[in-house]
């Protein structure tokens, strides 16, 4: 059933975020990141429109094999790569890439003898301590896999940066001085950088990028202070109608628990949208929202399916469009109002309201 509120996908500032990340990279081959439904903006719809890019990055073998019955044929990875048989065979036959993290893994190839082509990233673990493997294996795990793979097949060496939006922490240097000191010598191709990386440290570009949240036109640099070295377009702008105007006296409280009591006579804008749709409940302080192009201060509690904003000394009527964030307002700010981040506000929203597609 379709909800007022509405998510609009803007795919030409997604095809303009792709190409200024391209020519930002100079000769890094670009790796779209699409996991979680395209941190969602609908993975299916993102793919068709990034067609310039190299290779996309899922989660999990399952949703790259989706990716390849839908037609999509460009080389796919798995950043989780394969935890059993079956998703291995799935792999090899659909030509899906995997990342190689754990020995579990190795296991699982020395089962699937004789020798497999399979195209293969293997992760090392610099500093994030989640997927990876420790450093003083890398040299052992390297041996072995070469030792399990066809001549056919292709290896590539990466790591993942932890706190790489974070500008001044050491922790990037870090990381990067120990992949290089691991890697020197090895003829491998190489990928590190994510969409902070690719913003803020241009030494970490190598032969691949993984743009994430810059591709859907956020700076993961904005709560940093930092501008983007880049013009990003936001690509998902997040909507729902104006449904009542109520005119409140003084003293008298709007929604539940009565949280917010007019401190004058007030004019309160009732806007179809709620947690319900992906907009964040636990605000800690009132986000605006863009209506009639002005911004108005969100009042009260966020409901299931509606919120509450002040329009005293705005000209609106019942019918007219907010936006809740997008071109107007950033998601990053909205979850800076939240305390949460804005890859869950995205992800949220695109997969509770209503997409619209715009070329």
């Amino acid at each position: 059933m379709k909800r007022a509120a509405f998510a609009r996908i803007n795919l030409a500032h997604l095809k303009y975020n792709l190409a200024s990340i391209r020519t930002f990279v100079n000769q890094s081959q670009v790796m779209a990141v699409v996991k979680a439904d395209a941190y969602g903006h609908g993975v299916l719809e993102v793919c068709r429109c990034l067609s310039d890019a190299d290779a996309f990055s899922v989660a999990y073998v399952n949703e790259a094999l989706e990716l390849r019955e839908s037609g999509i044929k460009k080389p796919i990875v798995a950043l989780q790569g394969f935890s059993s048989t079956d998703e291995l065979r799935n792999a090899i036959e659909h030509k899906v890439h995997v990342v190689l993290h754990h020995k579990e893994q190795l296991k699982i190839l020395q089962s699937n003898e004789p020798a497999q082509t399979l195209n293969v990233l293997l992760k090392i673990d610099t500093g994030m301590h989640r997927l990876g493997f420790a450093a003083e294996k890398f040299k052992q795990v390297l041996d072995e896999l070469k030792s399990l793979l066809s001549p056919e097949s292709t290896i590539r060496l990466m790591t993942h940066l932890a706190c790489a939006d974070e500008v001044k922490n050491p922790q990037t240097q870090q990381q990067l001085d120990q992949f290089d000191l691991l890697v020197k010598n090895e003829p491998y191709a190489q990928s590190i950088a994510n969409s902070a990386a690719i913003l803020a440290w241009p030494e970490a570009h190598r032969d691949w990028v993984r743009p994430g949240l810059a591709l859907y036109g956020v700076n993961p640099l904005q709560n940093q202070t930092r501008s983007s070295p880049i013009e990003l377009r936001p690509v998902m702008s997040l909507h729902a109608p104006l449904i009542s105007i109520k005119h409140c006296k003084k003293g008298e409280k709007v929604g539940y628990g009565g949280d917010f009591c007019c401190p004058s006579d007030m004019v309160i804008g009732i806007i179809a949208i709620g947690y319900a749709d992906g907009y964040p409940q636990h605000l800690k302080s009132s986000p605006s929202v863009s209506i009639n192009a002005e911004q108005v201060p969100l009042v009260g509690r966020v409901s299931m399916d509606m919120i509450a904003v002040d329009l005293s000394g705005v000209h609106s009527q019942v019918g007219e469009i907010a936006e809740l964030w997008g071109e107007s307002i950033s998601v990053t700010d909205v979850a800076e109002h939240a305390e949460t981040i804005s890859y869950e506000l995205l992800c949220a929203a695109g997969n509770s309201a209503y997409k619209k597609y715009i070329q």
